[in-house]
C-alpha cells in the first residue's frame, strides 16, 4: 500500500508540472491584458503634470510611451487613474527620404529592391476585441460579435488591396471582451500565420475622450492611429523596430496621423511573429467614418515599410524599402516550450513506471 501511495504522489506531481508547462505555452502573458471599462481610462502625465497620453489599456509601472514628437517616457508611479511619467530621452527614429537618383524611398541608406517582388506581399488582419464599436456611428460602444471595428478592418483591407497586397481579413468572434480574449484570439493569429503573411495586424479602437485621437490630415477629419508593442515577448525588439518604421513613414507622408507607440506589459500575441502589430484606430467617442479614413492613411505607410512595390514613383506612398529582416526567436521559443512539455511528459512516464515496478515488489 505504501508503494501505491508513493506512486500516486509522484503521478500527481508530474501531472501538475506538465499542466503548468502547457498553460505557459498557451498563454505566455496570461493575466496582463486587462482593459478598463468604457468611460474609464488612465492619464499619463510628465514631471510638470502635462498630459502626454490617455489610454484605456491597463497601465503598469515600467510601461513606456514614444509620443508623437518621439520623446520617450517611462511610467514611474500610478495613483488611481493617473500615471506619473519621466522622460528618458529622445527616441532615435529611422530616417526616411526619397532618393531621386534611385527613384525610391529608403531608410537610413539601406539597399532598395530594383523591382517589385514576384509575389504580392500578404497582410493578415484580425480583431481580438470583436465587440468594439463607435458610439455615434454604431449607436453603442459594444456590439456582441458584430462590432463596428470590423468595418474599420474592412476599410483597411480594401485600401491595402488597392495598394497591391493580398489581404486576409479574419472576422472570428473572440467575445467576451475580457482578460482571456487574447488567449482566444491567439488561436486565430496562429491559424493566420500558417499562410506566412508579411505582417499581421490586430485592429482595435480605444475608449478615451475624442480629443485624444481627433485630428485633421491632408484636409480630412480623421482619427489618429496608435501602435502598441508588448514588452513580454521574444520579438519585442523586432516588433518595436517594425513599429518605429511605420511611425517614421506616417510622420513623413501623413503628419499628425500618429498617436505614438505604447510599449506595455504583456505580449498581445506578438511573440508569434516579428511583424505583429496591435493598432488602435480612434476611440469609441470618435466617429467610425473618421476612423476608416485614418486607417486608410495608415495603410499607405505599409508598402514602403514592407517593400511591396517597385522603386520609381514618389506618389501615394510608393514603397521601395528593403523588407524588415525576420527573426526566428519566436520559432525557437515555441520549440523550447514544446521540448519542455515533452520532457515533462517523459519524466512523468518514467516515474509512473518506476512507481508501478516498486508497487509490484
Amino acid at each position: 500500500m505504501k508503494g501505491v501511495e508513493m506512486m500516486n504522489k509522484k503521478r500527481s506531481w508530474c501531472l501538475i508540472l506538465a499542466f503548468t508547462l502547457l498553460v505557459i505555452s498557451a498563454a505566455p502573458a496570461w493575466g496582463v491584458h486587462e482593459e478598463l471599462s468604457d468611460g474609464q481610462y488612465y492619464t499619463l502625465v510628465d514631471q510638470n503634470d502635462r498630459v502626454i497620453l490617455q489610454t484605456a489599456l491597463q497601465v503598469y509601472v515600467g510601461d513606456e510611451y514614444i509620443a508623437a514628437d518621439n520623446c520617450r517616457y517611462e511610467v514611474q508611479e500610478i495613483n488611481n487613474s493617473q500615471a506619473k511619467c519621466v522622460m528618458v530621452g529622445q527616441e532615435t527614429m529611422p530616417q526616411i527620404a526619397y532618393d531621386e537618383q534611385r527613384q525610391a524611398w529608403i531608410f537610413d541608406g539601406e539597399a532598395v529592391p530594383a523591382a517589385a517582388a514576384a509575389q504580392p506581399k500578404r497582410i493578415s488582419i484580425y480583431h481580438t476585441h470583436s465587440d468594439e464599436s463607435y458610439d455615434s456611428s454604431d449607436g453603442t460602444s459594444s456590439k456582441e460579435g458584430a462590432g463596428g471595428i470590423y468595418d474599420v478592418g474592412d476599410a483597411l483591407a480594401s485600401k491595402l488591396q488597392s495598394l497591391g497586397f493580398q489581404v486576409e481579413h479574419n472576422k472570428n468572434n473572440h467575445n467576451p471582451h475580457d482578460v482571456n480574449a487574447y488567449n482566444r484570439s491567439r488561436r486565430t493569429a496562429a491559424t493566420l500565420l500558417r499562410n506566412n503573411p508579411d505582417a499581421i495586424l490586430d485592429v482595435h479602437r480605444d475608449a478615451v475622450p475624442a480629443s485624444q485621437y481627433q485630428t485633421e490630415v491632408k484636409g480630412m477629419d480623421v482619427t489618429k492611429v496608435k501602435l502598441v508593442v508588448g514588452k513580454q515577448n521574444p520579438n519585442q525588439t523586432s516588433n518595436l523596430e517594425f513599429a518605429k518604421k511605420i511611425k517614421a513613414v506616417m510622420d513623413q507622408k501623413s503628419p499628425g496621423l500618429s498617436n505614438g507607440i505604447y510599449i506595455g506589459k504583456g505580449d498581445f500575441n506578438q511573440d508569434l511573429s516579428p511583424r505583429s502589430m496591435l493598432i488602435e484606430v480612434g476611440s469609441n467617442t470618435n466617429t467610425k467614418e473618421e476612423a476608416e479614413k485614418g486607417v486608410q492613411l495608415f495603410a499607405e505607410s505599409l508598402p514602403i515599410v514592407l517593400g511591396a512595390q517597385a522603386a520609381g514613383s514618389n506618389q501615394g506612398g510608393s514603397p521601395a524599402q528593403k523588407p524588415l529582416a525576420g527573426t526566428s526567436r519566436a520559432t525557437w521559443s515555441n520549440i523550447a516550450i514544446l521540448l519542455g512539455v515533452l520532457a515533462a511528459a517523459g519524466i512523468g512516464f518514467y516515474y509512473l513506471n518506476k512507481g508501478k515496478n516498486k508497487a509490484k515488489e
